[in-house]
């Protein structure tokens, strides 16, 4: 298995052996054996069983399990391509891991760790340093300014071997947030108090390979990361808080991911993404009892405009949307809170009767991606610059203060 700092340098995609001391088949130990892993382009791991079970092919259809120490929980093995020839060079037999990812424990406590993130975004050549509330310090490093180079992530935070990543899911969220899409973390190495290895991580957190969509991070504010994750970092120490960003930033990732199949998708997604946030704003901070919140006579664009309202958003919302500037002016100057829930329910309700254009949509989107970057922006108390993804024409990477006028 490759260390982290490996990975960093080296397609992540490279095979490598690991060594199972116990191979169960149909209830039957057939001892250790040495199988061959690669990470597929999502940071799944995908085991070559052909060298370890080439003469025990009729027995693949049986349960699987394999044991990394003999006194280590089971891990299931699931056949997932089988080709069977007379030839071993021509047979395939590839299968994946019931449950990912798979921790494999020499010692159950660790004192630091380090990992790859998988699918970064474009990060500096530089180390970022991130420190959470508790004083946990993260830091990224990465030897390539690609959009999705693998980073390597080395921390001083103890881990438990039985849980190894519920304690990073708040910097998992983060980047997640920052990214627009979700960023693997994986292949994690924990040292003990010998700076010996006391567990390891196959596999990786979800990842979504390939380009993303331009959101408010870019290289312009690498600088601002260690701010910004210590708000969210303090933020998240509400359970009522941390639970309303993953709900936020689930939908806002899956609005991301759907862009580029569909932008009628997009736009349902995102909206869903301003209903998690701007529920919470409306009943944790602005005060709203439960009798308004359950008022079905107050329609979600007016919840929407008061969420924008409590942190006193000072903007001109329609000022990078021509189109829908235009088609405003054209309905009796409707506000794009408006605007968003109407072409929302349109496509969901599939009303056809005066339907939006593709750049109506376009700029739709954009503009409700960016209300929930503001949102959550307000609900952490960040007021530094960031990227205004409306912009959709001229030169990438322009800054803007988040015009928010309140924090609350």
């Amino acid at each position: 298995m490759f260390r982290p700092d490996q990975l960093k340098d080296i397609d992540y995609t490279t095979p490598f052996s690991l060594t199972f001391e116990e191979v169960d088949i149909g209830g039957i130990d057939h001892g250790s054996a040495e199988i061959l892993i690669s990470y597929d382009e999502q940071g799944r791991p995908l085991l070559d069983l052909k060298e370890s079970f080439f003469r025990n092919m009729y027995v693949l259809k049986s349960k699987v399990q394999m044991k990394y120490k003999s006194n280590s929980e089971p891990a299931t093995i699931l056949i997932t391509k089988l080709i069977h020839k007379a030839e071993k060079e021509h047979t395939t037999v590839e299968a994946r891991l019931a449950r990912e990812p798979l921790v494999l424990v020499d010692s159950p406590i660790s004192r630091k760790f380090e990992a790859v993130l998988l699918a970064a975004p474009r990060f500096l050549s530089k180390s970022i340093p991130l420190v959470d509330r508790n004083g946990a310090k993260f830091e990224l490093e990465t030897s390539k300014t690609e959009e999705g180079a693998p980073c390597l992530i080395k921390s001083d935070l103890n881990l438990e071997a039985r849980n190894p990543i519920e304690p990073l899911q708040t910097l998992i969220y983060f980047l997640t947030f920052t990214k627009g899409s979700h960023c693997g973390v994986g292949n994690l190495f924990a040292y003990d108090e010998s700076d010996l290895v006391a567990f390891r991580v196959l596999g990786f957190t979800r990842c979504d390979a390939g380009g993303r969509e331009t959101n408010w991070f870019d290289l312009e504010i690498q600088n601002s990361l260690p701010e910004i994750f210590l708000l969210f970092s303090e933020a998240s120490k509400n359970e009522l808080t941390k639970r309303a960003l993953r709900q936020t930033i689930n939908f806002y990732r899956a609005s991301n991911a759907s862009r580029r199949v569909s932008v009628e998708m997009s736009i349902i997604a995102a909206h869903s993404a301003l209903e998690a946030i701007v529920n919470f704003i409306l009943e944790h901070r602005a005060g709203w009892s439960k009798s308004m919140m359950s008022n079905r006579s107050i329609s979600f664009s007016d919840k929407n405009r008061a969420a924008a309202l409590h942190f006193g958003i000072e903007s001109d919302l329609l000022s990078q949307s021509p189109e829908l500037k235009k088609f405003s002016k054209a309905a009796n100057n409707i506000d794009i809170f408006e605007i968003i829930s109407r072409f929302r329910n349109k496509l969901v309700h599939q009303d056809t009767k005066a339907p939006p254009t593709g750049i109506q949509l376009h700029e739709t989107w954009l503009i409700a991606q960016w209300l929930v970057e503001v949102l959550v922006f307000g609900v952490i108390g960040y007021r530094g610059c960031i990227i205004d993804r409306r912009i959709y024409n001229g030169w990438r990477g322009t800054t803007c203060q988040v015009p928010l006028s309140r924090s609350r």
